[in-house]
């Protein structure tokens, strides 16, 4: 295994060995996507593809006013749509515009708090298998902490060292 370079990037200072306490303190607070895109459970499954397609996104908190509900899976999107291959474009359109996302949405999803630990966190999406976790503060949504934020900032410690 190549060892790890333990001089800054920028500067050439040696680092101190170990992970940097304040990476370990690092919460979701820091990290999560901030006010998500959100759907109503009313809402069609046609409006949550269009959403998913638009914005590039995979996961759609479910709300009812800022109370998170469900959560919208874009796997869970693609199992519930009839397939163009047996039915018609009219009927695809029909039954996708008919259809509310509550009909298929997480219900009670698994949610994380704004002010915990990034770790804590990440353990949970690595345990569960889950891409995405709902941001709670004093009961309203206020995020979403997803995979590829997590990803975003482990490239960003490792392009900056730690």
């Amino acid at each position: 295994m190549p060892s790890i370079d333990s001089r800054c990037p920028q500067c050439g200072t040696p680092l101190p060995a170990g992970t940097p306490a304040w990476v370990r303190r690092l919460t979701v607070g820091q990290v999560m996507t901030a006010a998500p895109l959100t759907l109503s459970p009313e809402d069609s499954l046609m409006r949550g593809l269009e959403l998913m397609r638009i914005h590039g996104v995979r996961r759609i908190p479910i709300v009812i006013g800022e109370t998170l509900v469900g959560l919208l899976a874009e796997g869970d999107l693609k199992r519930a749509q009839p397939s163009t291959l047996v039915s018609s474009e009219e009927e695809f359109v029909r039954v996708m515009e008919e259809t509310p996302v509550s009909r298929i949405m997480i219900n009670n999803p698994v949610f994380t708090r704004e002010d915990e630990p990034l770790l804590e966190a990440v353990r949970t999406l690595h345990g569960t298998k889950f891409g995405a976790l709902p941001v709670i503060r004093e009961g309203k949504l206020v995020g979403i902490l997803t995979d590829s934020d997590v990803l975003r900032v482990m490239g960003d410690l490792l392009e900056h060292g730690g």
